[in-house]
């Protein structure tokens, strides 16, 4: 369904630069037409596959390569080298026609003179549906989203959340076997957020659509069989969770919250205590905030708990948590700088 090959995307242009304006401006178009142009690489040979009904996830910090390779898989941008391959098409102009994206900002590209459901008409039109079908697609997704009624409601008088739904609802009625979500939970509430993720994989699973996710959201990323992490326009661990969590099997996080009592709580000589932060929370300056990682089979909660007793401190709470997505890019972050930095020294 989906398959990149050795893929790299490079850019021309000027990486720093302290002028601004019209001669920042005569700067760059000088090196983007000449020959001392700056390369920039955004993203440096990817490989990957995503089978049919898929749900796949990406997620990768600011500046990670996510938005070039978003317009890679969409058809917006051709690469550099490599091969992008999409429902066994590699021509960008067929590609463009096989994925429906759902962006962050497309509420940007709503009419705003026109209701909801006439901005869905609208959109499917341009894209060459029409008739009863259309209507029919359109009325079933609005219902779907919750918004069945607020869909003769204008754009102008809908909340940020609704504005998201008809963004959403109008890549679902296109007739596409790829469908691209970026940060598709932005402005959504709890119980919206829940029934997104539940159209997603219903949606797969009936309509056999693959689906790929961008965001920063654990919750959405929950939905997905796998997740790449992405950083510096390079991928630094794929796999399913419990596959990106395997590192992670016998370390978890405790969080404390007490008193403030200037007392000195010595937790980093305690058996299986790998990491201790300590930070004060904001609006309670007596609240102590601590946050430990340890490996638990070394680790001894009653220990813990005694050594609290054995101070006379008063202790708010207690939380056993487990690893965070940002967690584990973390920690893949780091190992993939320390192979770097091994291979520059050998």
């Amino acid at each position: 369904m989906i398959s990149l090959q050795n893929v790299s995307k490079q850019y021309k242009g000027i990486t720093t630069n302290k002028d601004s304006g019209i001669a920042l401006w005569i700067k760059n178009i000088a090196n983007l037409t000449g020959n001392k142009a700056t390369t920039i690489t955004a993203v440096s040979n990817i490989s990957f596959t995503v089978g049919k009904s898929e749900i796949f996830g990406i997620y990768g910090a600011n500046g990670a390569g996510k938005t070039t390779l978003i317009k890679l898989l969409s058809g917006l941008i051709a690469p550099t080298s490599g091969i992008v391959e999409i429902d066994g098409h590699t021509d960008i102009r067929r590609i463009k026609d096989t994925v429906s994206y759902i962006s962050t900002n497309g509420w940007m590209g709503l009419e705003w003179q026109l209701t909801a459901r006439e901005n869905l008409m609208l959109y499917g039109n341009i894209f060459g549906l029409s008739g009863k079908t259309l209507e029919r697609k359109c009325d079933n997704v609005l219902r779907v989203l919750g918004m069945d009624e607020a869909k003769n409601k204008y754009i102008s008088e809908l909340s940020a959340g609704m504005r998201q739904k008809i963004t959403i609802a109008r890549g679902l009625i296109l007739d596409r076997p790829i469908i691209f979500y970026d940060e598709p939970s932005v402005s959504l509430d709890i119980p919206s957020a829940r029934n997104l993720r539940e159209l997603i994989k219903t949606d797969a699973e009936e309509n056999h659509r693959t689906a790929i996710i961008a965001s920063h959201n654990p919750e959405d990323l929950a939905v997905c069989g796998r997740i790449m992490l992405l950083a510096s326009g390079e991928i630094i661990g794929i796999g399913s969770m419990d596959e990106l969590t395997a590192p992670f099997s016998d370390i978890q996080t405790i969080e404390i919250s007490c008193l403030n009592t200037e007392k000195e709580i010595l937790l980093k000589d305690e058996p299986g205590v790998i990491g201790i932060t300590y930070e004060n929370i904001e609006g309670k300056h007596d609240v102590l905030g601590i946050k430990i990682i340890v490996r638990r089979n070394e680790f001894s909660f009653d220990r813990l708990v005694d050594l609290f007793i054995d101070l006379e401190i008063p202790v708010i709470s207690i939380k056993q948590k487990e690893i965070t997505i940002q967690e584990i890019y973390n920690y893949y972050l780091e190992q993939k700088w320390g192979e770097a930095n091994a291979n520059a020294v050998s």
